[in-house]
């Protein structure tokens, strides 16, 4: 019994140490990059400066 135990394990092993990594190229290989990814999209203007967030409060 201890034998084929251990063969079970080795067996996985291995089938991990080759589905793990193919899945990880496969993640990378499908993953949007480069000139066809959008770009970020502001929801508005970026603050410029410690002062501008007490400026927009005063009316």
């Amino acid at each position: 019994m201890l034998r084929r135990h251990r063969a079970a394990h080795a067996y996985m092993w291995k089938a991990l140490a080759i589905f793990l990594p193919a899945m990880l190229i496969a993640a990378l290989a499908i993953r949007q990059h480069g000139p066809t990814e959008k770009p970020a999209v502001q929801l508005e203007e970026p603050a410029t400066g410690a002062g501008a967030s007490a400026e927009g409060t005063e009316s």
